[in-house]
């Protein structure tokens, strides 16, 4: 016997929510913050255009079914790992008995490690759900180049290059301070 709430769910189902409305909302909703927050349009109040672009963005998105599909298989990935990062940031707030944790005020390098770690999370996660026209996903794509093919050229050398921007990156960006120009 199917309980009220799986008849529902179920409903909801049949209905489009899941494959329509709630992939709508989210994506409004998100291009209407970040319109609002960046005010890329101006100053002034354009609260009327960031929601007309935001739902145009919206209706795009839903009428382009491929992103819904990578959308409704991936968050719910997401939200997992974000699940983990909140239970990690549990355990290390228990040693912080007298003090508040904070993921911002700790060190420079927690931060950067976990952002980066979630950074490569989320874009593998995203990368296992885009399929290619043959069908494989992007993640499977990648991974069997790496592998036949590390000690080649490419590989290697793709390493070698983005270690040396992020050394750039770093002594530029956060070398020694000194109070000159």
């Amino acid at each position: 016997m199917v309980s009220p709430l799986q008849a529902a769910i179920d409903f909801l189902k049949s209905f489009g929510f899941f494959d329509i409305v709630l992939p709508f909302i989210l994506v409004f909703a998100l291009i209407f913050a970040i319109l609002e927050k960046t005010k890329i349009l101006g100053k002034e109040d354009k609260k009327n255009v960031n929601a007309l672009i935001s739902f145009v963005v919206g209706l795009f998105v839903v009428a382009a079914t491929n992103i819904v599909t990578i959308l409704r298989d991936a968050l719910p990935i997401i939200t997992l790992v974000l699940i983990v990062l909140i239970c990690f940031m549990l355990l290390v707030g228990a040693f912080h008995a007298d003090k508040e944790f904070s993921y911002f005020t700790e060190s420079r390098f927690w931060k950067w490690f976990l952002t980066t770690i979630l950074f490569v999370g989320i874009l593998l996660i995203f990368a296992h759900f885009i399929e290619t026209d043959s069908g494989e996903t992007w993640l499977e794509v990648f991974w069997e180049f790496v592998t036949k093919d590390f000690e080649s050229g490419p590989v290697v050398s793709s390493l070698v290059f983005l270690a040396i921007i992020i050394f750039v990156v770093y002594v530029v960006g956060y070398g020694k301070k000194d109070g000159g120009s």
